[in-house]
């Protein structure tokens, strides 16, 4: 039904023997069908100096509900959330970052509940390792945490540009040393891994639908919405979907065996309400006919950081047209030159704020951009204007530096669009720093960030902060004003989770531990919306976990009962 779907059905019926072994076990009538509302990916957006998360054609651009804690001082007092709308989703708009998540993280999901088991950190690194394909000799050298031969590659770029090294050594001054993120440390510097091969963006797409794009059992229909999941009222069985390739003239695709929705954690609740699977008061304010009563929604969680802290270079020469307009031909030509890397983007630090566990509270993530003024250093610039990408990010005079909130407390709720609930952007109640901790702790990570400038190797290189303009907050000084940037230049990092909950009862949950919907016959959900809460990381990683671990639920439940169109529970 959209991106993640195609991985399933390449962990089922993929190439390699250990896919095609598995694919011998599957009924010759087994057939996929793969609806994505978005369009093919373009090679445009596989090179990785290109950043494509403002590209709104490829995107789901929705904004957040305004409140009076978060986003103030954002267009509209709200905040973006952008997830990917094209065949790859969020996979072609990410940053492409392999950050697992620390074993509390998933350890926690669960602990007390029964059947969870098979969700805790050691039973899912087989999965982890499944679809990776790890191309760095000394992350490699690791064999119980990576493994070679998978779909997905991660490795460095091999480009590093003199401010990375200036960074790195800066943050090993401040007592943080360089080790792999993915080895469940509390605090590392990390020169980040990312999804690439031969210094071209690796997608799911690429990775998985490509190879086996050719099999017959296999039909990709792109631009198709997907609008209602069709179930039948009395068996409570999933029947097909209803779908749009033109706005207002829906089609059915029937489903034999099951539905996998894979839409995230805001689209997700679109379809699902619409199918009358939600909160009982939630279905009756929309008329809408209510199947299975449900708290889809209720859950929404999203990692968040803030705006107004960044750092100005001091040597940075002008960049010419004519000198991008040659990168992009070396690349086309070679794969390499400048935008065959990230920029400061390849390099961040995790760190630990506090010792409640041993996982870390924060990453500092760094961004260049490139501010076309030579009055830079001498007049303000505003917050907006220093996050506006104008360059291909390996081109920057001026680092973003945002401490991203791993594991957010404050959470919101996602509902339908009253005025026009098919069609209409879904309400985004995201309540960012709602909760006291989550600002708090934001806040004191500014404070290490802040130590950056008081390194030497930051004073060699005379690196200063930059004199943004943090209306209104400029007249308050230290915590204060922090506080109030935090507050009024809140920045969604668009990692939603948690609206399709995993769990053990349709109180408190969406979908059982098989990610099967409850009360539903015949409908699963495999998407990052199943993740109870953050893991200490992106989202990237442990999505493609979950879908491999899902391939192997649906090649169980499908042997055993061969009989059935359904799993009967």
């Amino acid at each position: 039904m959209c991106g993640i779907t195609f991985e399933i059905y390449h962990a089922l019926c993929g190439e390699g023997k250990h896919r095609e072994e598995t694919c011998t076990n599957l009924r010759s009538d087994s057939m996929v069908l793969l609806l994505e509302a978005g369009d093919e990916e373009s090679i445009d957006y596989d090179i990785p100096g290109v950043p494509t998360k403002d590209y709104r054609p490829i995107l789901w651009n929705y904004r957040t509900e305004r409140n009076n804690f978060s986003c103030l001082s954002r267009p509209g007092g709200s905040c973006e959330v952008k997830t990917g709308k094209v065949l790859g989703g969020s996979s072609v708009t990410n940053d492409m970052k392999y950050t697992r998540g620390s074993k509390v993280d998933y350890d926690g999901w669960h602990k007390d509940a029964l059947g969870s088991v098979d969700w805790k950190f050691g039973n899912l690194l087989e999965y982890f390792k499944a679809s990776e394909d790890n191309g760095d000799y000394d992350v490699l050298m690791n064999s119980f945490y990576h493994s070679r031969g998978g779909e997905m590659r991660f490795q460095r770029f091999k480009h590093v540009d003199k401010y990375i090294e200036t960074f790195a050594t800066a943050f090993a001054e401040m007592g943080l040393r360089t080790v792999d993120i993915n080895t469940n440390v509390p605090e590392a510097i990390v020169l980040n891994q990312f999804a690439i091969f031969n210094n071209t963006r690796l997608s799911t797409n690429n990775a998985f639908l490509k190879p086996v794009r050719h099999r017959k059992n296999l039909v990709v229909i792109t631009g198709a919405t997907v609008t209602k999941i069709v179930i039948d009222k009395h068996e409570k069985t999933v029947e097909g979907v209803m779908y749009e390739v033109e706005k207002g003239k829906e089609r059915p695709a029937y489903a034999k065996r099951e539905i996998i929705l894979a839409a995230g954690a805001v689209n997700n609740v679109r379809v699902l309400h619409l199918s009358g699977i939600g909160p009982k008061a939630e279905m009756k304010r929309l008329n809408i006919s209510m199947v299975v009563n449900l708290p889809v929604g209720l859950n929404y969680r999203d990692q968040v950081t803030t705006g107004g802290l960044a750092f100005a270079l001091s040597d940075v020469a002008p960049i010419a047209d004519s000198d991008i307009i040659n990168d992009f031909k070396k690349w086309f030509q070679s794969r390499n030159g400048n935008l065959a890397s990230r920029g400061i983007n390849q390099i961040s630090a995790f760190v630990q704020l506090y010792e409640s566990e041993n996982a870390p509270d924060v990453e500092l993530s760094l961004e260049g951009n490139f501010i076309r003024s030579d009055k830079f250093l001498l007049n303000n610039v505003s917050v907006h204007a220093a996050e506006e990408t104008q360059l291909p990010m390996a081109y920057y005079n001026l680092v973003n530096v945002y401490p991203i909130l791993l594991k957010p407390k404050s959470k919101g709720k996602v509902t339908l669009n009253r005025r026009n609930p098919k069609y209409g952007r879904p309400i985004i109640q995201a309540n960012f720093l709602k909760e006291t901790e989550d600002i708090d702790t934001l806040v004191d990570s500014i404070d290490i960030a802040l130590q950056l400038l008081d390194t030497k190797e930051m004073k060699k290189n005379e690196i200063k902060f930059a004199p943004l303009d943090l209306f209104p907050c400029d007249r308050l000084k230290n915590r204060d004003q922090w506080n109030c940037i935090a507050r009024h230049y809140t920045k969604a990092v668009s990692n939603p989770v948690g609206t399709c909950q995993m769990g053990e009862n349709s109180t408190t949950s969406v979908v059982d531990f098989n990610l099967r919907v409850h009360g539903v016959e015949g409908l699963r959900i495999v998407d990052a919306s199943v993740m109870p809460t953050h893991v200490r990381g992106g989202i990237f990683a442990p999505t493609m976990m979950i879908a491999e671990k899902a391939s192997k639920m649906l090649l169980k439940d499908w042997n055993e009962n061969k009989g059935h169109s359904f799993n009967r529970r």
